[in-house]
């Protein structure tokens, strides 16, 4: 029975077998997993149907299926926060998903997918720019795992990554809809193969080039600690804990480390801890030789999200300043501006940011402008969301060109080097007792092409949908 016959004899059927697969297909590539094969083809029942369905039901079909996928995080989010974004993003896609149908339809079919894929990374784009997430939501990081495309970033951002997965499964929905017309069905398919091809060989030849900075040893080091510790004034508390972290680090040392990263707001500096608690961390770098890096709460004029980076002779070489605050959780804090580039190498640039700045574009891309060869991040995490935001910062130094060392306090420590290789991954959040991480990652150079030119990728695929949208609303009703 042809495609279109089916669909009209059994309406409700066919939409929920187009959805139903779109969905677990979304719901098992995104969010909390790492089935990236499938975020490739999650698209696809959705895109095939709209093209021989009406158009509400080619919305619904998309809407639905969307939302779905996106139940993953439900019960992550605040309730609010999680309805909201994901009717949002649902339309989205429903919208996406109804311009691809509009163009085939009026006889653009090798144009669709790429108006289809260029849509949705529009919205992509916009969202991180206005979003208080920055760009957690990006279906670019399902592909962490994928080596050879995931190298893409560091020419276009995540943009590239996502408009690639986008891309794809329209040319499939669309090649099979003209079928009968040869030359349009393998016209499509070429177009999409070379660009994949390109996209692979490219992604191929980074990693078989090896990151051409200098090796260092990095230490990571956790204990574990409740909420009430971390939040903690008491004197006590907090001399205890700053011990513990500097028997921590004592060990490390002499392992060999040369940095020790710690994580975020491992105690709280008011005025009177001030400088019991920073003169246990200074003696411990002075003792053991080692540039110690280590996130605070740090009561001045106002309260601050702080990373202080101690130099081997113990002295406080700079402080950074959490940028992006986490809503509610962290209003009390005042956000920071300026970036930091310590000392600590001879021959490259390190750069600092503080867990939740990491799911933005910037500082990160600053950082690599700059010519940052690593990123020190300490961070907080929710134990769940260990590598939901692990694999954020791995994507990160990829677009900067640049290793990455993550220090979180209920989630992973981290290491990755300019490629996006994971050297090393150790859990904090199931640990009974102090968990660390010893290794040797060599440094990337920083000044990626994506870092130099920005987000030319967004830009255009915005300029592309708006043009789109524009003409397709010229065109005389009959023909849409």
């Amino acid at each position: 029975m042809p495609t279109l016959q089916l669909i009209k004899t059994y309406p409700v059927k066919t939409l929920l077998l187009a959805s139903g697969l779109c969905a677990v297909s979304f719901y098992f590539s995104t969010g909390f997993y790492d089935n990236w094969l499938l975020t490739w083809l999650a698209a696809l029942p959705v895109c095939f149907y709209a093209l021989q369905s009406r158009p509400g039901e080619a919305v619904l079909a998309a809407f639905t299926a969307y939302f779905l996928g996106a139940t993953n995080q439900f019960g992550y989010l605040p309730p609010l926060t999680f309805i909201g974004a994901t009717l949002l993003s649902a339309a989205a896609f429903s919208a996406s998903v109804l311009l691809l149908r509009s163009l085939t339809l009026v006889n653009r079919p090798i144009f669709a997918p790429f108006a289809f894929a260029a849509a949705w990374t529009s919205f992509e784009f916009i969202r991180s720019l206005v979003s208080s997430f920055g760009t957690f939501d990006s279906l670019a990081y399902t592909q962490v795992y994928n080596l050879p495309i995931l190298q893409l970033a560091s020419l276009t951002g995540i943009w590239g990554i996502t408009f690639l997965l986008m891309l794809i499964p329209a040319c499939l929905a669309v090649s099979w809809h003209n079928r009968q017309n040869k030359s349009i069905c393998r016209l499509i398919l070429l177009l999409s193969g070379s660009l994949l091809t390109v996209s692979l060989l490219f992604g191929l030849g980074r990693l078989y080039l090896p990151a051409d900075g200098p090796v260092i040893k990095i230490g990571l080091a956790a204990i574990p600690a409740t909420r009430e510790e971390l939040r903690s004034q008491n004197t006590e508390t907090i001399t205890t804990t700053l011990h513990r972290y500097s028997s921590s680090i004592d060990v490390l040392a002499a392992a060999g480390a040369q940095t020790v990263l710690l994580p975020e707001k491992i105690v709280f500096l008011t005025a009177a801890a001030r400088e019991t608690g920073l003169s246990i961390l200074s003696e411990t770098a002075a003792r053991n030789k080692v540039t110690l890096i280590a996130g605070l709460s740090l009561q001045e004029e106002q309260l601050y999200n702080t990373a202080l980076v101690f130099s081997p002779d113990g002295s406080v070489l700079h402080t950074y300043h959490k940028q992006h605050l986490l809503p509610a959780y962290e209003s009390h804090y005042t956000p920071g501006k300026a970036l930091i580039f310590p000392d600590i190498f001879t021959s490259g640039r390190a750069g600092i940011a503080i867990c939740k700045d990491m799911d933005f574009v910037l500082p990160a891309r600053e950082y690599s402008k700059q010519g940052a060869g690593i990123l020190f991040v300490p961070a907080l995490d929710f134990i769940n969301d260990g590598w939901l935001h692990a694999r954020i910062a791995v994507m990160r130094g990829v677009e900067s060109n640049a290793a990455v060392a993550r220090a979180a306090q209920w989630g992973l420590l981290t290491v990755s080097d300019s490629r996006g290789r994971l050297l090393g991954v150790t859990s904090t959040s199931t640990a009974a007792g102090e968990t660390s991480l010893l290794r040797e990652v060599p440094l990337g150079s920083g000044r990626s092409l994506y870092s130099l030119t920005g987000d030319w990728l967004g830009w255009l695929c915005l300029l592309i949908t708006a043009l789109t949208v524009l003409r397709l609303y010229c065109l005389p009703q009959r023909s849409r």
